[in-house]
């Protein structure tokens, strides 16, 4: 049922725990958010170049994206709390011995930011499954959108601190910094209250991969999103270059971007919105994707900064929806392992792009790069729209299973039975 817009909608957020919860997503984001841009300023410093500060922060990235789903899948069993801890210190042990060692050599700088990666990794999708028992059913929207609209300030905030930090004190600050931040993280998740994995009694794990992998459509629409979101990052100084304006404003826009996702995300908590999720992300990402394109083709600065903010607006919602489409259409064990893995679909996403744009900037002109990942996040909207169909039938069985009388008995399909008692 639609409740309309709710000005309160918040409300139920503003209690300890939910405030706790929120400044542990923020002190737990930021040093991810800080880590690319820092690996570029100190292999600048330590090198004289740029070549291995980007490989950090490509080594980061994807230890951040294979170690998602592998950290994530250990919260089925455990506690979270202590899992979430010990891999912020780790991270946060990483990024101070960088601090402290900036010369240490090439090869110990990349090991290090790979341990950096990989230990953080499982918080982001931990502490979003935490909220659902932080907060009631009717304000989980609101709470989703409050965590979308926290990371998105975030990552707006980082680059110019990074930059400010490394360009006029030094370039190991910033690890300082996140050092810092991950090991309040990990100190604060345990004023949260605990919660511990607890899989289906009869569940056996060749079923929970294949309940996994059986919503690829949701795992590919955060590839797609973040395929775009990447390309625009990236090609927007040569964009502005080849319209003949000056490079400096891709900052002021990339920042009005942000600011717009910002909204977008408080906007969307504020009531239930018609359709469901999965078709609500699908929708609004082929709008994305339409407004990035005439973004591309636009000339005038004014109309490049509309076009991007009604994009940015419109892919905060992107994110939301996701996120709870996914939550709906897994079992609520597999939910840590599930938002683990969208999380590395996300860096997947992000990495393969910045690779496939610095290649084609070098060919081709900055407007056709941008509309070539268009196109790409276009087609992988079509393929997860066409696998919507096995998403819902998940949905429609997880429903069907948890609205049966406790202790019945549970042979309605070969899956059933590793349902019981998820938890």
């Amino acid at each position: 049922m639609d409740r309309g817009f709710q000005p309160v909608a918040y409300r139920g957020l503003v209690n300890k725990k939910m405030l706790t919860w929120s400044f542990v997503v923020a002190v737990s984001r930021l040093p991810v958010a800080m880590a690319p841009l820092a690996f570029v300023f100190l292999g600048r410093e330590t090198s004289g170049g740029y070549t291995i500060g980007a490989v950090m922060a490509a080594v980061y990235t994807a230890a951040e994206a294979a170690g998602a789903p592998l950290l994530g899948s250990r919260l089925r069993t455990r506690a979270f709390r202590g899992e979430i801890a010990a891999g912020l210190v780790v991270s946060s042990a990483a990024f101070a011995a960088l601090a402290f060692f900036p010369g240490i050599g090439a090869g110990a700088s990349i090991g290090l930011a790979a341990v950096a990666g990989a230990g953080c990794a499982a918080a982001p999708g931990a502490l979003r499954t935490m909220v659902s028992d932080l907060v009631g059913e009717k304000d989980l929207n609101s709470a989703l959108s409050l965590e979308s609209s926290l990371n998105m300030a975030v990552w707006a905030a980082s680059p110019a601190v990074v930059a400010a930090a490394a360009l006029h004190y030094s370039a190991t600050l910033p690890f300082f910094a996140a050092a810092a931040s991950a090991l309040m993280g990990a100190a604060c998740v345990f004023l949260l209250p605990e919660k511990t994995g607890k899989p289906a009694e009869s569940g056996h794990s060749r079923s929970a991969t294949r309940h996994l992998v059986s919503v690829w459509p949701i795992y590919l629409t955060s590839v797609a999103v973040m395929y775009l979101l990447a390309t625009v990052e990236l090609s927007l100084p040569a964009l502005l270059e080849q319209r003949d304006h000056a490079v400096a404003y891709s900052g002021p826009l990339l920042t009005c971007f942000a600011l717009a996702s910002i909204l977008g995300g408080i906007v969307y908590g504020l009531r239930t919105w018609p359709g469901d999720p999965e078709k609500q992300s699908t929708v609004l990402l082929l709008v994305t994707t339409v407004l990035i394109s005439i973004m591309a083709l636009s000339s005038a600065i004014p109309a490049m900064a509309t076009y991007l903010l009604l994009a940015g607006f419109a892919q905060a919602i992107v994110l939301i929806a996701r996120n709870l489409s996914l939550r709906t259409a897994l079992r609520d064990d597999l939910h840590p392992v599930g938002y683990s893995i969208l999380y590395a679909g996300s860096g997947i996403g992000y990495g393969v792009s910045a690779a496939t744009t610095g290649v084609l900037l070098a060919y081709f002109r900055p407007s056709y790069v941008v509309l070539s990942a268009a196109a790409v996040t276009l087609l992988l909207t079509a393929v997860s729209a066409l696998g919507r169909g096995r998403v819902e039938q998940n949905r429609v069985e997880r429903s069907r299973v948890e609205q049966k009388p406790q202790g019945a008995k549970r042979f309605d399909s070969p899956d059933a039975q590793s349902e019981t008692g998820s938890g």
